[in-house]
């Protein structure tokens, strides 16, 4: 399994936001992480992130839907993992962010102990191959 390089989290919400990352430097100490509190930001912020990082994106930033945010970073990133996260998520509103280009869409947790299974899971995903590996022996398609 690859390790992701660096997670970029952009939230408004300034205690969501470190509380992701307090909880990121924990199960994931070498992990770079950075934060983005407004949505005008995030493609800079994005340009800085090494290859194959985790983005983390507010659905709502400054009352903004951030779906166009995200057809924009997947669009210039196709690279990097992008999840949406929500205090309120609608089974439309998860589906419209996978066809912008988000890996997963999920509602953020209400509990710390939420948030530490939430990220654990992001990183494992995050840094597992987004393809197989192709067998030795075989040729890809």
């Amino acid at each position: 399994m690859r390790i992701i390089p660096a997670v970029l989290i952009i939230d408004d919400d300034l205690d969501h936001a470190r509380i992701a990352s307090l909880v990121l430097r924990t199960l994931a100490p070498d992990v770079a992480v950075e934060i983005c509190h407004e949505a005008g930001g995030a493609m800079g912020a994005l340009e800085g992130q090494p290859r194959g990082a985790l983005i983390l994106v507010d659905r709502l930033i400054a009352g903004v839907e951030s779906f166009d945010t995200v057809v924009r970073m997947h669009a210039a990133r196709p690279d990097a993992t992008i999840v949406m996260l929500s205090a309120a998520l609608s089974s439309i509103d998860r589906a419209y962010a996978l066809a912008c280009g988000a890996r997963d869409a999920l509602e953020k947790p209400a509990s710390l102990a939420g948030w530490r299974d939430l990220l654990s899971t992001l990183v494992e995903v995050a840094g597992a191959p987004l393809t197989p590996p192709v067998p030795s022996g075989t040729r890809a398609a």
